[in-house]
């Protein structure tokens, strides 16, 4: 397990390394006007890095909790079939709660991504 997230982290990264790239407008000499700078802002690059990495690790970590509370809630069923009833009430709100944790890093996610860096470090 402790692979699977090691290569997710790093496939993450790597997926991330084209933002940094930015394009050398210092001591240009092909006759473009280069007065204006268009490279990326790195408060921005590092938002979107830091964001997409949040999103993934808590959709990953939302999806084990899930799976967990649903083998426990099989289990207590499989063993007591009379209290069935009030295990799925349980687990039906369990798995809101857990969605819900999911839920709030997308909305700080959407924070992040449309936040004016620009105005704010400059």
């Amino acid at each position: 397990m402790k692979k699977l997230i090691t290569l997710m982290v790093v496939m993450v990264f790597l997926a991330a390394v084209p933002l940094l790239a930015s394009p050398n407008t210092e001591g240009a000499s092909n006759g473009y006007n280069q007065a204006k700078s268009t490279a990326p802002n790195m408060a921005l690059i590092w938002a979107l890095i830091s964001g997409g990495a949040a999103i993934a690790l808590a959709a990953m970590a939302g999806a084990l909790a899930q799976s967990k509370a649903i083998v426990a809630a099989a289990e207590g069923i499989s063993r007591n079939p009379a209290v069935a009833k009030n295990l799925q009430t349980l687990l039906i709100l369990g798995l809101a709660f857990i969605e819900s944790l999911v839920i709030y890093v997308l909305l700080i996610d959407l924070f992040i991504f449309f936040v004016r860096w620009g105005d704010i470090i400059k």
